[in-house]
């Protein structure tokens, strides 16, 4: 082109200009550099620049009189900021010669200024970025809360100010801490930490640790984590001291001793009722009645109530709304010399033990019918505490809208987010008791005619019309001139906590741990954390103090070498919700006392805590070391045997013999034929269980088809058999179970066979619906006997379906239980038995159908 110097040298040149104006502070300096360099990439040596960018010009001023101006725009998001101009001089532009020569100028000259609009664009860009983070540091210095940020590989990357005056340590010293010097529990490998594990599989995650202070003191936090984005590779935690949680906790418990008891040594009679039956009952009963405690428990509340009541009764329990409506009954109760004595029975439902109760306070009124007095008793519903994660934040601008609300604050007041961005806080959320002064407070702070108060106590409204207290401290929002624009305010809905006197009738729940009567040993402590809560069999057993119990954790009580062992057994806990395995715990004085421990999963006091309930099995100690000596070998045995020791693993066989001893003892202890008829339906299903087991032994010694025994049995009845067990499951969960096609299908198998079915009915049960159908055929299909299940589930994936049978590989069912293992029993029982099995396509939504095929039986 006749305009440029040279083609490659004008692109170099530009490539110049740019890395020089990103070497520019300001403004000034880059339109000087632009006129500076501009010039030298058009072929004339009479050519000067001019530049402006909004209220800036640059550019040569000698140039008057010019014989042609080449202007162009410089937009920037599509407005107009400035231009470029080059100044010809001496150039006759009427002559033709000159015509190309303009044009190129004009073409040249509007990719320079395209290349600066581009540089303009991506500087206003950063610059608004950069004043975001300023703003959102500003924001998170200004929050109470203890905000740090840390990467994969737990060192601390970022954190607001507050972070930094708890710690005690200075900016510079945190920036090369790794967060496990501040929190032990956190493991330096940032994977295997608890509160990443289930941030990362779960999206959030929420802890309590010891906060470790330069001056070595420790405070109990309250810790929040997430991940930053998708890939893992940094989270976000918000921490809150929660000392004061701690203390509050504390009382509680002793308000609990104290209404324990009441409950023992009050004036009033308490039974706990499930199914009719009597569970639980305190001394006053058999004070007021004059029966022996076999009269009671375990046996039927109606036993205590003459007939002609007995229909009265059954009414007022059908229905556990009608009980909560009618919670006062009067009603005659027998004695021991079969007179009757008027009792008033007041009822609340409760959870006992992991299932629903009724709970029954009896009170003796002969005295009060006498006096003619009547006397009320009061009883405040249980109140539901709410789950809130961190503080409620929020922002608001100087025009009362709300422009930022965190998810604590949405689930607080009932909305989703986007049904509270832009709504007026005090019109929507305040209740009119409250909602004008407040107005008017916050209109005088942000005309600086007021200072906010640093903490106060204000009402809210939710969707529901509901009013709640919340604990605030809000901070105003000041732009860079100081001018406040709006008000940053973190909450704690306190509404629970002034209501802390009302849980002493929650406490009442507690009883039925009854911790000072029970000869076992109960442990109750949080997960991967300290007792909160033990029984006089701990003390004894243990040989500790209470105090010093409740200042060890589960590893401190087994030697240095099983501490590991314990964080798994919590693992599998946290997963099984309820785990049965054996420990020798250490007594003070260093013997060893060999334990069964049945852990259970359970919500204790609003939070989340394991109570483990321990036996001495010193007594058995022999014949389990045989068995653990036995499941070693196992361990370097085939895949045959690799089934058998994930089966054992599964705890099967151990809680199977527990039942067998204590069935077989209640059988001589019952004396009621229907609680023996409960009794021996135990027996004979526990000893099936035991049956299959000695089969899954067989089967792992074995390592070729021929070496099992295989006879003709019909594998209708097989499984008509394993659907007797499990109807307790059907009906829990209301599931209509349809068998069809053959009556009739014998086949030659082996008694292992009845697992086979046992996994794909217990699949099915868990992953059909309530009230679903589960439907089972029968078929012949040439010389196989074929049996196929269908559940109503929600499918399985095609990319799944191939693994579907490898050990411990689940498809992705959130929410149900499951080991992974029942799918490979299948599989390998079925191969042993020279048959097939596999997974029909269906589309997701629709369910999944599950089939096997064994070999006929030709002696019919």
């Amino acid at each position: 082109m006749k305009g440029f110097k040279n083609i490659e040298d004008t692109i170099g040149n530009i490539a110049d200009i740019v890395d020089t104006m990103l070497d520019q502070a300001s403004v000034e300096e880059i339109l000087k550099v632009l006129v500076d360099k501009i010039p030298a990439l058009f072929s004339e040596d009479n050519v000067s620049a001019s530049v402006k960018w909004k209220d800036n010009i640059c550019g040569a001023s000698s140039c008057s009189d010019p014989d042609m101006i080449i202007a162009s725009d410089i937009v920037v998001n599509g407005q107009k900021e400035g231009s470029i101009k080059i100044i010809l001089k001496n150039k006759d532009i009427t002559l033709k010669e000159n015509e190309d020569l303009v044009r190129d100028y004009q073409k040249l000259l509007h990719l320079i200024s395209r290349m600066v609009s581009v540089f303009f664009e991506k500087r206003v860009q950063i610059t608004e970025l950069k004043d975001i983070e300023k703003r959102a540091r500003s924001y998170c210095d200004k929050l109470e809360d203890y905000i740090f940020v840390v990467n994969n590989k737990g060192n601390i990357i970022d954190f607001n100010i507050n972070f930094v005056n708890c710690t005690g340590y200075t900016s510079e010293e945190l920036m090369k801490m790794n967060i496990n010097d501040l929190i032990p529990q956190c493991s330096t490998d940032l994977s295997e930490s608890p509160l990443i594990k289930e941030a990362i599989n779960s999206g959030s995650s929420r802890y309590e640790f010891e906060r470790r202070c330069k001056t070595g003191e420790k405070i109990p936090m309250s810790v929040v984590c997430k991940p930053l984005d998708d890939t893992d590779e940094a989270f976000i935690c918000v921490a809150k001291d929660v000392s004061k949680t701690k203390m509050m906790e504390s009382e509680l418990h002793e308000s609990e001793k104290k209404y324990s008891t009441i409950v023992e040594k009050g004036n009033d009679a308490i039974l706990i009722l499930q199914n009719g039956l009597v569970k639980f009952a305190n001394t006053r009963i058999f004070d007021i009645t004059g029966l022996e405690k076999e009269n009671i428990i375990n046996k039927s509340y109606l036993n205590l109530i003459p007939d002609i009541e007995h229909q009265n009764c059954i009414e007022w329990f059908i229905d556990h709304e009608n009980v909560n409506e009618r919670n006062i009954f009067t009603v005659e109760m027998i004695t021991k010399e079969d007179s009757t004595i008027p009792v008033e029975i007041n009822c609340s439902v409760i959870d006992y033990q992991g299932k629903k109760a009724e709970l029954l306070i009896i009170r003796d009124i002969r005295e009060r019918m006498r006096s003619e007095e009547l006397l009320k008793k009061e009883r405040d519903r249980l109140e539901n505490y709410l789950d809130v994660v961190g503080s409620i934040i929020g922002i608001v601008n100087s025009d009362s809208q709300i422009i930022f609300v965190n998810q604590v604050g949405a689930e607080t007041l009932g909305y989703p987010k986007e049904e509270i961005i832009g709504r007026n806080w005090f019109d929507d959320f305040l209740p009119e008791s409250v909602r004008e002064l407040t107005r008017e407070s916050f209109f005088k702070v942000m005309a600086n005619e007021l200072t906010p108060p640093q903490y106060f106590e204000n009402l809210i409204m939710t969707k529901d019309g509901e009013e709640r207290l919340i604990f605030w401290h809000d901070v105003p929002v000041e732009d860079e001139n100081g001018k406040r624009i709006g008000m940053i305010s973190s909450g704690e809905d306190i509404t629970e906590n002034r209501k802390m006197e009302k849980l002493l009738v929650e406490s009442e729940k507690n009883l039925k741990t009854l911790f000072d009567h029970i000869d076992d040993q109960i442990f109750i402590y949080r997960p991967y954390g300290k007792f909160v809560d033990v029984n006089k069999a701990v003390i004894g057993s243990t040989g500790y103090t209470r105090d010093e119990l409740l200042d060890m954790s589960p590893p401190d009580l087994v030697k240095t070498e099983m501490q590991p062992l314990i964080d798994g057994y919590t693992d599998r806990i946290m997963s099984r919700k309820n785990v049965i395995f054996e420990i020798s715990h250490i007594h003070k004085d260093g013997s060893q006392v060999p334990l069964e421990v049945n852990a259970k999963l359970a919500d204790y006091k609003g939070e989340q805590a394991i109570i483990s309930v321990a036996r001495d099995i010193t007594e058995r100690k022999k014949a389990e070391e045989r068995l653990k000596r036995y499941a070693g070998e196992l361990k370097h045995s085939n895949e045959l045997k690799d089934l058998f020791t994930d089966i054992i693993r599964h705890d099967l066989l151990t809680p199977a013999s527990v039942i067998k001893g204590y069935t077989e003892e209640l059988l001589l202890a019952i004396k009621d034929e229907n609680a023996r008829k409960l009794a021996s339906k135990v027996k004979e299903n526990n000893e099936r269980l035991i049956e299959l087991l000695e089969t899954a032994t067989k089967l792992a010694k074995l390592q070729k088809e021929e070496d099992i025994t295989f006879e003709t049995m019909d594998i209708v009845s097989i499984f008509k058999m394993v659907v007797d067990g499990f109807k307790p499951q059907l009906e829990d969960k209301e599931q209509n179970l349809v068998i069809t096609g053959n009556k009739k299908c014998p086949a030659l198998v082996n008694p292992v066979i009845e697992e086979v079915f046992v996994n794909l009915l217990s699949n099915a049960i868990k992953y059909s619906p309530e009230k679903g159908n589960i439907e089972v055929n029968f078929t012949d299909e040439d010389k196989m006997c074929k049996m196929s299940i269908t559940d109503q589930g929600t499918g399985i994936p095609d990319d799944e379906k191939p693994l579907l049978f490898n050990r411990f590989h689940r498809a992705d069912k959130k929410g149900i239980k499951g080991t992974g293992l029942g799918l490979a029993i299948v599989k390998r029982a079925i191969e042993l038995h020279g048959g097939e099995y596999g997974v029909k396509d269906s589309e997701i939504g629709t369910g999944s159908t599950f089939w096997i095929k064994l070999r006929k039986s030709y002696s019919r």
